[in-house]
C-alpha cells in the first residue's frame, strides 16, 4: 500500500498538510453537530438525564447506580448545568466529544495510510446520519466512542512496532505513549458506559495478535516481556473499573437482562436497521425501528464497497486485523446475545463505527491519487444533502408542544392520561419554564381508573396518545377504544406525528365526592 509522508513512530510532527486537513474534518464534525442542536425536543432518556442532575451528587450517584448506569458523564453535566439552561447546553458536551471522534478516526486513518484514506474516514465519521444524531443528544454515547477510538488508536500504535511495545515501559525507548492511550481510554470508556465492556475482548483479541507476531522471530524475553505488558494494563483496568460495576451490582436488581424487554425482537428488518444506521449513512427515527427516506440512497453501497476493498489491502496487515476485531467483536456479540434476550440497538453498537469508517477511508485510499480531491468532494456534496433528514424531519416525539398545549389549557380539577407510562415525566420535564406548572392545576397518571374516577366527580379529562421510547406502542383507535368509557372527545389535537391529545369535558352529573 502507498503511504505518502506518513508521520513517524517517533513524530510528533505532522506535515503541515496533515494538520490541517484534521482541524477541518473537526470542525466540519463540530459544525454539523452544533447546527440546529435543540430544534428537536428531549426524549425520554434526555428527560431522564435532566431530572437526575438536578439531584444532588450523592442522589445522583445512587440513581445511577440503581438504574445501571455510570455516575461519571451525570456529574459532569451538572457540573455544567450551573451555567446555564436549557437543552442545548445539555447536548453540547456531545457535540465536541463527536467532532473529537472524528478528527480521531482522522488521526487512526492517517497513522496506517494515506491522508487521502484519513480524509475520506474523518468525512464519513463527520457526516454520519447517526453519529450526528448522538451528537446533539444528551446522553453518554459520542464520549465513549472517542475513549474507544483513543484506545484503540494506542493499540493500532503498538501494533506497528511490537518489539518496542514489548520494552519495559519503564525503559525511556519503550512505546509508553501507546500503552498509556490504550489503558486510560479503556478505564475511561468503562467508567463511563456498561456499553464499552464489549471493548475489552476485542482489545485482548487485538493484544493476543501483536503477541503472536512476536513468535516470528522475537526471542522469549521479548515475548514474555510483551505478555507482563498486557497483564499489567489489565490490571489497572480491572482495579479502576470492577468497583463501579460491583457498585451497580450492588445498588440494582440482579435480573439485568430482564430489564430491556422493551427492546424490539430480533428480525431481519431490525438486523437491516441496525446496521443501516451504524455503517451506511442511513438516519432513523429515535422511538421507532425504521429507517427514514435518505435522499442518497447510493451512499451507503458507496461505503459499503469501500469497506470491503479497505479490508482486504489490510488483510496481511496486523493493524489491518486489529481494526476488523474492533469492527466486528461488539455487533457479533450483541446478536449472538440477541438470539436468546434481544438486545440489538444503533446506539449500542455505536462505537464500532469508528473502525468500520478507517476501513472505508482506506479502501478509498485505492483510487488513483489524481482522483482524490474529486472524490472528497463528492462525498462531502453527497453526505450534507444526505444529512438533511436529520435536521428537516421529526426523529423525536413533540412532548414539547404536548406540554406547550397542555399547559396551555389545563384548568384546576383537570386530569392529563397518558397511555405511555413514561408520559409524565415527558411533560414535566418538557413543560414551559415561564408558566404554571401542569401538576399544579391538574392530576397527571397513566392509571384510567384514577382518571375515570375524577371525570366521574366533575373534571375534565385530557387523554394523550404517544410514545417516549421505543418499545410496544398503543395506536389511537386503540387507545380510544380502552378509554371509551369517558365518552367521545371534543377535541382532538395532533402534536406532530407522534402524539394525540383528547379531551373530554366534564361529566354532566358528576357523582358527589
Amino acid at each position: 500500500m502507498a503511504v505518502d509522508n506518513k508521520p513517524s513512530d517517533a513524530g510528533m510532527k505532522w506535515p503541515a498538510g496533515d494538520v490541517a486537513w484534521m482541524l477541518a474534518v473537526f470542525c466540519l464534525g463540530l459544525l454539523v453537530r452544533l447546527f440546529r442542536i435543540d430544534h428537536q425536543p428531549f426524549w425520554l432518556d434526555e428527560a431522564l438525564t435532566s431530572q437526575r442532575i438536578q439531584l444532588g451528587p450523592s442522589g445522583l450517584i445512587a440513581d445511577s447506580f440503581t438504574n445501571r448506569h455510570m455516575p461519571t458523564y451525570f456529574l459532569m453535566l451538572r457540573l455544567i448545568s450551573q451555567f446555564g439552561s436549557g437543552n442545548a447546553l445539555l447536548r453540547i458536551p456531545s457535540a465536541l466529544f463527536g467532532a473529537l471522534s472524528v478528527g480521531m478516526v482522522f488521526v487512526m486513518a492517517r497513522r496506517i495510510s494515506t491522508r487521502g484514506a484519513a480524509v475520506v474516514a474523518g468525512l464519513l465519521m463527520a457526516l454520519s446520519p447517526l453519529e450526528v444524531q448522538y451528537g446533539q443528544e444528551a446522553r453518554s454515547y459520542t464520549l465513549v466512542t472517542l475513549l474507544i477510538t483513543i484506545a484503540l488508536w494506542g493499540l493500532l500504535r503498538l501494533a506497528q512496532n511490537p518489539h518496542t511495545a514489548a520494552l519495559d515501559v519503564r525503559r525511556i525507548d519503550a512505546d509508553r505513549l501507546g500503552w498509556v492511550a490504550y489503558v486510560a481510554g479503556t478505564i475511561g470508556a468503562l467508567d463511563v458506559l456498561g456499553d464499552a465492556a464489549p471493548w475489552l475482548i476485542a482489545s485482548n483479541l487485538a493484544l493476543f495478535l501483536i503477541w503472536r507476531t512476536l513468535h516470528q522471530g522475537a526471542s522469549p524475553e521479548v515475548r514474555d516481556s510483551f505478555r507482563r505488558n498486557a497483564c499489567l494494563s489489565m490490571a489497572v483496568i480491572v482495579a479502576c473499573t470492577v468497583p463501579f460495576y460491583g457498585a451497580i451490582l450492588a445498588f440494582g436488581d440482579r435480573h439485568i437482562l430482564q430489564n430491556f424487554d422493551w427492546i424490539p425482537q430480533l428480525s431481519w428488518q431490525h438486523l437491516w436497521v441496525a446496521a443501516s444506521s451504524v455503517y451506511l449513512m442511513r438516519t432513523t427515527a429515535v422511538v421507532r425501528f425504521d429507517l427514514l427516506h435518505t435522499a442518497v440512497p447510493l451512499l451507503g453501497a458507496l461505503v459499503a464497497v469501500l469497506a470491503c476493498v479497505g479490508l482486504l489491502r489490510m488483510r496481511r496487515r496486523l493493524e489491518g486485523r486489529i481494526l476488523l476485531l474492533a469492527f466486528v467483536v461488539l455487533p457479533l456479540l450483541i446478536l449472538s446475545i440477541s438470539l436468546f434476550k434481544s438486545m440489538l440497538l444503533p446506539r449500542y453498537i455505536l462505537w464500532s463505527a469508528a473502525p468500520f469508517f478507517v476501513l472505508a477511508g482506506i479502501g478509498a485510499a485505492a483510487l488513483p491519487r489524481r482522483t482524490w480531491p474529486v472524490m472528497a468532494s463528492i462525498l462531502l456534496l453527497l453526505g450534507a444533502i444526505n444529512l438533511g433528514p436529520v435536521y428537516r424531519v421529526e426523529t423525536k416525539p413533540r412532548w414539547d408542544m404536548a406540554a406547550a398545549t397542555l399547559a396551555a389549557n389545563v384548568r384546576p380539577g383537570d386530569t392529563v392520561l397518558t397511555a405511555d407510562p413514561n408520559a409524565p415525566t415527558m411533560l414535566t420535564v418538557l413543560q414551559p419554564k415561564d408558566g404554571m406548572p401542569i401538576e399544579a392545576s391538574a392530576v397527571i397518571t397513566s392509571q384510567l381508573d384514577q382518571a375515570l374516577a375524577r371525570w366521574k366527580q366533575g373534571g375534565r379529562v385530557w387523554a394523550v396518545n404517544g410514545r417516549s421510547a421505543l418499545g410496544e406502542r398503543e395506536e389511537l383507535d386503540a387507545f380510544k377504544t380502552r378509554i371509551a368509557a369517558l365518552g367521545t372527545p371534543t377535541v382532538e389535537i395532533p402534536q406532530g406525528k407522534e402524539i394525540t391529545i383528547l379531551m373530554f369535558p366534564a361529566q354532566e352529573n358528576p357523582s358527589p365526592n
